[in-house]
């Protein structure tokens, strides 16, 4: 927990906030990992889950959009923060031991934020965790927290059954807590039973499924036996459950579930046909109990982290690489929540998992972390809320329950705990060479964080990750293909086809290869029968098989893609329908293939497309968005309005839906309902010129408010200004380009947006002006075209010019401890004062002072080389560590401090290093604008002197 003074006094008034009405407040947070609607309405329409049935009749339910990669640890992580993956620090299954150790299993102990249960422990609230994933070691709270390892079966079956050291907080009750637990010699036949009715006739020796199932059903039941013991028997304000034995149950039987797939033998069928159902009904008596238990003064919030195919969507074969079970989940998971204040039957739209921590915050009347990407569900609420919020939670002070640094983990139980993750097809059998299995658990890291990064639209993220990736392993085909994805979303067509031509060349090679090795194979085992090999021959098997195939959807596909991002839409068109003669059931395929049709303005055919799509999954959110956009070009603005609500209502942070929905609203006449939608796309889209456009158009013409629409053509212009700057390469994104409907270009989501600009004057003289960027960004040079400009610079002359800054430092002295004393502050209104990037977070409350910062960007390779040649000359070590070591410090230390300014609404203006060499008009005329055009610039164009740029990082 970073601690600041300015933390300190917010912690104390945040213990006190709400503890009146909310201190009474009690939540119960229950996870079913993998749950799905498709599963559940059938059984609740048969009259099988009146458990459930009963809550949702008392409070609402919805679609839970999950995140991309579909993979728990992250998603529940997500659930528990708030924030993405790249936020938290949990990318997967596993992570390398840092002591050396080789690897382990993820722990709670790479999270480097503060989980829900950490926020309420802090502001007085006895929190119960168990088994949420991770959680182990279990943290210290203010409670108790039963770490995700207290359940698994460790060891032989038939041997004594230990349970981990650091799985249950406080220690005092693991010994009792350990009896709870259910080993599957326990089980008789009454317990498998309804699960499997025929049990007796299943070949045991042969078929091992029904061990699976009992270690299934004893985890899930030794979960819920700690859960009810500490719900009676400890204090709690807030409780946290997590099962994870739906999603075992769905990829161990749900290929069995009725209707029988082509694909299934019938006599497995037969037997293993009602598990499925079997797992959600127990999971519904387990509910009962809990709610019992509670009591219905409490809050209920039941949820799932994604959903689980059930029905003709469910894949065949599960894709040949690590996490490929995932591939069986189902985007949208479940959200159901009842109690005192909660609106009772109604249905909750547009909500994501990343909303979970934000509304329990909301909950107990606590403030949203600013930080945070989720929002608080306020239209739950009987009564919506007042919701307030703070910068981060992880800047506030107090005991929290986190763990202390330096914490370690046994490397023997990380062993066994990774062999239970191998046992779940989860992950690969970690290679015998230690650092092989440390670099390939490094690689798939690094590959989800890049997924994460693209589930973000933070595309340029990705593509550096995936750029590494690529070049140390091309056989991995995956990471070429994601590249291209994010070359197309980046606009850098060209680059996307040579990677895309590279990938199909290699995989030519690399199956002329294979097939030889697959021969050889096949001859060296002639006389062994299949189900004689060893699971390392199979596994040997099963890739050699995955790398000699040809997949001519997805090569189909991707040119398809590739046509269309470089303008050819009868070639891709051409691609786009043999990819459809090889796989017609992939709803994605239509999508595109209704976007081609879209940008030839063949309405009526990309509205087949796209219902195509939707007959193939009535829930996919793109393809109710392109049917928006392909009715509105039919001019049937109804149908419009209603293919954009629910594309929104599935995916709630969706611009674009937003952006159609508006338009179509506009069309109907329902004027502020149209207002209300655009101005949402901007929200979450600050840079949508054509949002900008649209409004512009709405309060002139509609709404006879010329000043609106004045405002919004200025928006508009200086959005399309940021784009074409990014194009040329003159302003460097934060995050991903994308591109938005009519050829717009978004850049940044909320929060994180390059250059924020706020509408209205500038009184400078009562104004802080900031400069502010990384030591050796240029902010001395800004300090000298703002002083030449005519804004006073605030200095002591205490540091002198030398060889590194020969026109002078600019600096303050007690600018350096603001952190300390901040004090001084009020003396720098109308001037410009620099303050370093990393003292920004100690900046008083906006209401006591006033602030415009301008940001210095420079290539961080040149930050280090100008920084080296300083420590040089001055003859200084500096910090321990390796260049791109500090590069990723650096860059994780900008991007927190560019969040902070956005959430707490400081403008900011982005200026890039080079741009002040190359274009000091350009720079000074944005720097006019954005100080209320009091300042001269032709002065501070000629202020810059070229010569002085000398650490040019290399090839620029």
């Amino acid at each position: 927990c970073r601690e600041t003074a300015h933390g300190a006094l917010l912690s104390a008034k945040l213990r006190n906030l709400g503890m009146s009405d909310a201190a009474s407040k009690r939540v119960l947070l229950i996870g079913w990992d993998a749950a799905d609607w498709k599963v559940i309405n059938p059984l609740l329409d048969a009259g099988k889950m009146p458990n459930l049935e009963k809550l949702i009749n008392g409070g609402v339910m919805g679609n839970l959009a999950t995140l991309y990669p579909e993979l728990s640890p992250m998603l529940w992580t997500s659930i528990a923060t708030g924030k993405r993956p790249f936020k938290h620090g949990i990318h997967g299954f596993t992570e390398p031991d840092p002591h050396g150790g080789g690897i382990r299993p993820i722990t709670n102990l790479s999270r480097k934020t503060k989980a829900v249960w950490n926020i309420l422990c802090q502001t007085g609230r006895k929190c119960n965790v168990v088994g949420w994933w991770p959680s182990h070691p279990s943290e210290p709270i203010d409670g108790v927290m039963v770490s995700n390892h207290y359940q698994k079966i460790a060891g032989p079956i038939d041997k004594p059954w230990p349970m981990r050291p650091g799985t249950v907080h406080p220690p005092r009750l693991a010994e009792k807590l350990a009896q709870l637990r259910l080993h599957p010699q326990e089980l008789s036949a009454e317990h498998i039973g309804p699960f499997v009715p025929d049990f007796g006739k299943i070949d045991q020796e042969k078929d091992h499924r029904l061990e699976s199932l009992a270690k299934i059903i004893c985890e899930c039941t030794s979960i819920h036996a700690a859960a009810t013991a500490l719900i009676q028997l400890e204090p709690w304000d807030f409780m946290a459950v997590y099962y994870d034995a739906i999603d075992h149950f769905g990829h161990g039987f749900m290929r069995f579930h009725p209707p029988r797939q082509p694909w299934v033998p019938e006599a497995d069928f037969e037997i293993y046909q009602n598990v499925v159902e079997s797992g959600y009904r127990y999971h519904d008596m387990m509910l009962g109990v809990l709610r019992g238990l509670a009591g219905e003064d409490t809050t209920v919030i039941l949820i799932s982290d994604h959903g689980f195919h059930p029905d003709h969507l469910r894949p065949q074969h599960i894709p040949n690489e690590p996490a490929g079970p995932a591939a069986q989940h189902r985007h949208y998971g479940i959200v159901v929540m009842s109690g005192p204040g909660i609106r009772k039957d109604e249905r909750v739209y547009g909500a994501s998992l990343l909303d979970v921590c934000p509304t329990i915050l909301t909950l107990y009347g606590l403030p949203i972390g600013a930080d945070m990407d989720g929002k608080a569900l306020v239209n739950v609420f009987e009564q919506p809320p007042a919701i307030e919020s703070v910068p981060s939670w992880d800047d506030v002070a107090g005991e929290h329950g986190m763990h202390p640094p330096g914490r370690v983990i046994d490397p023997v139980e990380a062993r066994e705990a990774i062999n239970q993750l191998v046992a779940l097809g989860y992950i690969e059998k970690p290679d015998d060479n230690r650092e092989k299995a440390v670099a390939n658990t490094v690689r798939e890291l690094h590959y989800n964080l890049a997924r994460s990064y693209m589930d973000a639209a933070r595309h340029a993220d990705a593509a550096n990750l995936l750029e590494g990736l690529l070049e140390k392993w091309p056989d991995e085909l995956r990471f070429g293909i994601q590249l291209v994805v994010c070359y197309q979303a980046l606009e850098r067509v060209p680059e996307a086809r040579r990677v895309l031509e590279e990938l199909f060349k290699h995989k030519r090679e690399l199956a002329k290869d294979v097939v030889e090795k697959l021969k050889a194979f096949r001859e060296e085992h002639k006389d062994t029968k299949a189900e004689d090999l060893t699971d390392e021959q199979k596994k040997e098997l099963r890739d050699l098989r995955s790398a000699a195939g040809r997949n001519p959807y997805a090569m189909e596909y991707l040119m398809g893609s590739l046509l269309f991002a470089e303008g050819d839409d009868d070639g891709s068109l051409k691609h786009l329908r043999r990819a459809q003669k090889a796989d017609a059931k992939r709803p994605g395929l239509h999508v595109k293939i209704g976007q081609v049709y879209l940008r030839m303005k063949r309405w009526a055919d990309a509205t087949g497309s796209f219902e195509k799509a939707l007959e193939i999954d009535p829930d996919d959110a793109a393809a109710h968005l392109g049917l928006a956009r392909s009715w509105l070009g039919r001019r049937r603005a109804p149908k419009a309005a209603e293919s954009a609500l629910h594309a929104v209502g599935l995916i709630y942070h969706n611009p674009q839906g937003h952006y159609l929905l508006g338009i179509a609203l506009h069309r109907l006449g329902r004027i502020e309902q149209a207002v209300e939608a655009l101005q949402v796309a901007i929200a979450q889209n600050p840079n949508y010129a054509d949002a900008h456009k649209r409004l512009a158009y709405v309060y002139d013409r509609r709404l006879d408010n010329p000043e609106a629409a004045h405002e919004h053509r200025r928006l508009a212009r200086e959005a399309r200004q940021r784009v074409r700057d990014i194009k040329a390469g003159r302003l460097k994104p934060v995050a991903a380009t994308a591109r938005a409907p009519e050829d717009d270009v978004a850049v940044a989501p909320p929060g994180e947006a390059p250059e924020m600009l706020e509408a209205g004057p500038v009184d400078i003289a009562e104004t802080v002006i900031i400069v502010s960027g990384l030591p050796r960004s240029g902010t001395s040079m800004m300090m000298q075209m703002l002083e030449a400009g005519g804004l006073p610079p605030l200095t002591d002359g205490v540091r002198e010019a030398d060889d590194d800054n020969v026109r002078g430092y600019y600096e303050f002295e007690r600018a350096k401890s603001v952190h300390k004393d901040a004090s001084w502050l009020p003396e720098a209104k109308g001037k410009a004062v620099k303050i370093v990037a990393q003292l920004l977070g100690a900046l008083p409350p906006k209401k006591d002072l006033i602030y415009r910062v301008v940001f210095m960007e420079r290539d961080l390779g040149e930050v280090l080389a100008s920084q080296g040649k300083m420590l040089e000359r001055q003859g200084e070590k500096g910090a321990d560590l390796s260049d791109d070591g500090l590069r990723n410090v650096f860059a994780g230390q900008v991007r927190r401090i560019r969040e902070l300014l956005s959430a707490r609404r400081i403008p900011t203006l982005c200026v890039g290093h080079q741009d002040c060499i190359n274009q000091p008009a350009e720079v000074a005329a944005r720097l006019n604008a954005f100080f209320g055009g009091h300042l001269d610039e032709a002065a501070m164009a000629t202020a810059v002197d070229p010569k002085l740029y000398r650490q040019r990082h290399a090839g620029t």
